[in-house]
């Protein structure tokens, strides 16, 4: 069986180019639970990218280490990765743009616009991952 992990993906881009507003305000309901229970904005964030980063990093080990265990890719189990994996490249990307400060209290009209724009850079990462997941498992799916 050949699955193609490129097309699915690039369905999900399509979606992704439209969404990022959406779920960068997830990551900013996060910051106001975390401010509900005492903990700083900036410390929020600083830990929602340290957070993002990792899962980025280590995602798609995780997700290869799994086809190549079950041997069954489907459908389901890529548009969760790229959902999950989209948005942590998505807030692990804002921290080279941005600051914690800028991103709680503002300066210059930015009030996380960052996020619109760094889940436009992770589109074409995860289309890249896809190649690699493709590239990786070809043949080990049979």
């Amino acid at each position: 069986m050949k699955f193609n992990f490129v097309k699915p993906t690039l369905i999900s881009c399509a979606i992704g180019f439209f969404i990022p507003g959406f779920t960068a305000i997830l990551f900013f309901l996060f910051q106001l639970l975390t401010d509900k229970i005492g903990i700083d904005c900036s410390t929020s964030w600083k830990s929602i990218w340290i957070l993002t980063s990792l899962i980025s990093v280590v995602l798609p080990f995780v997700f290869i280490e799994n086809i190549k265990k079950t041997n069954n890719p489907t459908l389901t189990k890529l548009t969760l990765f790229n959902f999950i994996e989209y948005i942590s490249l998505q807030a692990c990307l804002a921290q080279f743009f941005t600051d914690s400060k800028t991103i709680c209290y503002g300066s210059g009209g930015q009030n996380g616009i960052e996020l619109v724009f760094t889940a436009w850079i992770a589109l074409p990462i995860l289309v890249c991952i896809s190649f690699v997941f493709k590239h990786k498992l070809e043949n080990h799916i049979e």
